[in-house]
């Protein structure tokens, strides 16, 4: 099944696109992107014409009208997650017309559908004999957002969060609790499950997590790395994250690589007052032998009209500081690598 010729994979982070010029979005990568055998990211919102408001209390809720449907067509996206904290913003009509957008140009979603059956299926490509199931799961969500057996909605992974004092707190009364994260059981078979059975039906299976804390938070929580490290232990051979809308750390776990934030890849919404970045990753992947045989990235970031440019030299380094420093925990190995750079495990 498997041929020998190399084939690449590019993956990003947060994609909402609302512009007067759609098909111009990835004008600057679109030669990159075309290039590549399989690109992945995240649909950060409803494309629709249609749709009613969910009502999210305080919270704005927000869509890109059918047309911006053309930035993902033109930029040459193959299969894309679409379960996070806005994709149901217009309710379950807004979704399917979403999903049926994406159906109209021939790109594969993961992470939601009419039931938790179809949310919890993975987007699967195939390009010269190597297999890529993508499986994508979300845990910011609205109640009442999950799919249900004849329900539409998200395949979602529920988190528990605990407050415990410091342990200093005699003596420093007032400090912030230490916040403890974590995956419900329950989830974590159901990605245990998932992850068994893409394997049956691909060669390299890859997890796509809506996650962690927005608002400028460069921290992981706890949860991300137990639920990262968890996907792995179950045979997930990559994971990447997205949500923070910044740049998170990258950590090689039994040899396998998590991006925990690729970052805002194009975001039309952005706001530097809520700590969001312009600076972006784009994971590059080069598959051998139907397997990921060396992992890197890109260094990107967004111009004033939010079109990603891949940047080189000084820009690129730049870039590359900030990584290195938000994955100093882990000791990756940071690399030159022609026109990007590659990531090794210590």
């Amino acid at each position: 099944m498997v041929q020998t010729e190399d084939k690449t994979l590019l993956i990003v982070g947060d994609i909402f696109v609302s512009r007067p010029d759609p098909k111009q979005a990835f004008a600057y990568v679109r030669e990159t992107f075309h290039a590549a055998d399989f690109v992945l990211g995240n649909l950060e919102g409803v494309v629709a014409d249609g749709g009613t408001p969910w009502q999210k209390g305080d919270i704005n809720v927000w869509k890109a009208d059918a047309r911006q449907i053309d930035a993902i067509e033109t930029g040459g996206f193959h299969a894309l997650s679409v379960t996070n904290n806005h994709i149901l913003d217009f309710g379950h009509d807004g979704l399917a017309e979403t999903l049926d957008n994406l159906k109209r140009i021939n790109v594969k979603h993961a992470g939601a559908g009419k039931n938790i059956a179809e949310a919890h299926a993975p987007a699967v490509l195939e390009h010269g004999g190597v297999t890529i199931a993508m499986l994508a799961y979300n845990s910011v969500f609205v109640k009442g957002w999950e799919a249900g057996p004849e329900q539409p909605g998200l395949a979602v992974v529920r988190v528990r969060t605990a407050y415990e004092p410091d342990y200093r707190v005699a003596e420093l009364p007032g400090a912030p609790p230490i916040i403890r994260t974590w995956v419900e059981k329950p989830d974590l078979a159901r990605v245990k499950a998932d992850i068994a059975a893409a394997h049956e039906i691909a060669d390299i299976v890859i997890c796509s997590f809506h996650w962690g804390i927005s608002g400028g938070y460069e921290k992981l929580t706890e949860y991300q790395v137990e639920l990262g490290h968890h996907a792995v232990d179950c045979g997930a051979d990559l994971v990447f994250g997205h949500h923070p809308h910044l740049l998170q750390g990258i950590e090689f776990h039994n040899g396998k690589p998590i991006f925990y934030s690729l970052g805002n890849f194009t975001f039309a919404r952005h706001n530097p007052d809520k700590g969001q970045e312009l600076e972006c990753l784009i994971a590059r992947c080069r598959i051998s032998g139907g397997k990921i045989a060396r992992v890197g990235f890109y260094a990107a970031c967004c111009d004033h009209d939010q079109s990603p440019h891949i940047h080189a030299g000084k820009e690129a380094d730049a870039i590359l500081s900030l990584v290195e420093k938000r994955s100093k925990a882990f000791a990756t190995v940071f690399l030159p690598d022609g026109d990007g750079f590659e990531v090794r495990p210590a």
